[in-house]
């Protein structure tokens, strides 16, 4: 749903389109907005002991789905995902005791993923690292 607002919002917005040059410029900058961003709330992440930001996401979409239980598929396409790189962050989850996976009582072959109570812990002490880390890269003082 989220990403459907996002496509109408661009759609919506009725400015010169961009250059081919431009738009490869922009590409640029977000790629390295994202490298000079990132790094840092990993590294922050780890000193805390907090599972690495691509984990605390797979954490936050489950957290925040509620009662619906979501299949492996789902989250891989909700977080944009491939298979292989989802069933690996699944995987490190489970080990680390922040998921679990639940049989599908419609289908015997598939499963659910389960945040823990662990897991819930992990995801409130990654998002206040992260909050803090955010403050301090974008509302720091300038020039200090």
């Amino acid at each position: 749903m989220r990403d459907v607002a996002r496509v109408s919002a661009v759609r919506k917005w009725s400015g010169a389109i961009p250059t081919e040059r431009n738009l490869v410029g922009i590409v640029s900058e977000l790629r390295r907005l994202n490298r000079t961003i990132t790094v840092p709330l990993e590294r922050d992440l780890k000193r805390a002991g907090c599972p690495p930001l691509e984990s605390y996401e797979v954490l936050r979409e489950i957290d925040e789905s509620g009662d619906v239980h979501l299949r492996p598929v789902e989250l891989q396409t909700r977080l944009a995902v491939p298979r292989h790189r989802m069933s690996r962050l699944i995987d490190g989850l489970a080990k680390d005791g922040y998921v679990e996976r639940e049989k599908a009582a419609s289908d015997a072959r598939g499963h659910f993923v389960v945040i823990t109570d662990s897991g819930r812990r992990a995801l409130k002490d990654a998002s206040s690292v992260l909050s803090a880390a955010v403050r301090q890269f974008f509302y720091r003082k300038r020039g200090t």
